[in-house]
C-alpha cells in the first residue's frame, strides 16, 4: 500500500456505485425523512372510535392562542433555486477532504480534516473503527487491501469536494446539483399543494355551521353539524374537572358515533353531569360556525373561574 501527499489527477472519473448522504455530505431532496402512511381515498372510517384526548390532563394540554400563519409567510423560508444551486456549489468549491483512499484505482473512501468519514464498506469501516488510531488504521488497510493507495493533502492543496464527488461517482458534480435543485423544487410545489389544501381544510371545517349546541349550567362544552360530528374537547375536560368528575365516565362522550341525534348526546352529558345540560338547536342558516362556538366556550369558561 502506498500513502503520498501528492493529490491525485480529479479528470480520472469512475463508475459510480452508490449515492447517498452519507457519502456526499448533502441531503438529497428527493429523500423521504418519514415513513409513509397507506390512507385509503376515503380516508379512514372513525365511526365507533374515542378520541383519546379525554384521558389527558390539563398539564397535559398546551393550548395555541396565536394567529393562523400566512401561507405566503409559511414558504417564506424555504430557499429559491438560485440560493440553493449556489449553496451546492459554494460547498463544491470548498476543499474539505485530507485523504482518499484509492483501490484499483478507483476512489472508494474518503476523510475530512474535521474527522468526517465519506463512503461505505469495509475500507469505510477501518476509518470509522479506528479514526483515533491512523498508524493502526494504516496497518489494518494495507493488510487487507494490499493494493490500496492513499493520497493525502494539506490543507488548502487538496481537491475541492466538487472534484471528490466526480473521483467518488464518475459524474459530473453541476449535473448533480442540477437533479437536486430541480428535485428540491419538485417537492417544495408539492408540499405548497398539501399545504394550502390542509389549510383550505382547516378553514371549512373552522366554518362548519353548528346546528346543536350543548352547555352545563351556561357554560358551552360542545357542539354538532348537521352530520353528526360533535366537537367536543378541552372546554367539556375542564368543566368535568370542576366538579370532580372522574375521566373514564366521559368515555362516550368523545366516541364517533354520527347515528346519534342530538337529543341522545344531551342525554349522555345529562349521565354525567346531571340537570344543567341544555341543548340549543339552530337552522343551519342561522347556526354559529364552528370557530364562533369554540370563541364562546372559551368566553364562558374566562367568566367562570373569574366567579
Amino acid at each position: 500500500m502506498q500513502v503520498t501527499s501528492t493529490p491525485y489527477h480529479t479528470h480520472n472519473t469512475y463508475q459510480k456505485t452508490s449515492k447517498n448522504t452519507q457519502e456526499t455530505g448533502f441531503t438529497e431532496a428527493s429523500e423521504s425523512q418519514t415513513n409513509q402512511i397507506d390512507v385509503p381515498q376515503t380516508g379512514f372510517d372513525l365511526t365507533g372510535k374515542v378520541n383519546l384526548i379525554y384521558l389527558l390532563k390539563p398539564e397535559d394540554i398546551s393550548e395555541f392562542k396565536g394567529e393562523m400563519p400566512d401561507l405566503n409567510n409559511f414558504f417564506s423560508g424555504f430557499k429559491n433555486q438560485d440560493d440553493l444551486a449556489q449553496q451546492y456549489h459554494q460547498k463544491g468549491q470548498q476543499q474539505d477532504i485530507e485523504r482518499i483512499v484509492f483501490i484499483d484505482g478507483k476512489a472508494v473512501v474518503s476523510e475530512g480534516y474535521d474527522g468526517t468519514v465519506y463512503g461505505h464498506g469495509p475500507v469505510a469501516e477501518i476509518f470509522k473503527e479506528m479514526r483515533n488510531d491512523p498508524q493502526k488504521r494504516q496497518q489494518r488497510i494495507a493488510e487487507q487491501f494490499p493494493d490500496a493507495h492513499i493520497e493525502v493533502y494539506p490543507k488548502g492543496e487538496g481537491p475541492t469536494n466538487a472534484e471528490v464527488f466526480e473521483l467518488r461517482y464518475g459524474e459530473s458534480y453541476q449535473d448533480y446539483v442540477d437533479e437536486q435543485v430541480q428535485n428540491y423544487s419538485d417537492q417544495y410545489l408539492t408540499n405548497q399543494i398539501a399545504a394550502e389544501e390542509n389549510y383550505r381544510r382547516k378553514l371549512m371545517f373552522e366554518q362548519t355551521p353548528q346546528t346543536s349546541v350543548f352547555s352545563v349550567d351556561g357554560q358551552v362544552v360542545a357542539s354538532r353539524d348537521d352530520k353528526g360530528f360533535v366537537d367536543v374537547g378541552l372546554p367539556l375536560l375542564d368543566a368535568a374537572d370542576a366538579r370532580g368528575i372522574e375521566r373514564e365516565a366521559l368515555k362516550e362522550l368523545f366516541r364517533y358515533s354520527p347515528e346519534r341525534s342530538p337529543e341522545d348526546y344531551k342525554a349522555l352529558l345529562s349521565q354525567v353531569f346531571g340537570d344543567g345540560v341544555e341543548l340549543t338547536s339552530y337552522s343551519t342558516a342561522d347556526a354559529p360556525k364552528r370557530e364562533e362556538v369554540r370563541e364562546m366556550a372559551q368566553a364562558n369558561a374566562s367568566a367562570y373561574q373569574a366567579v
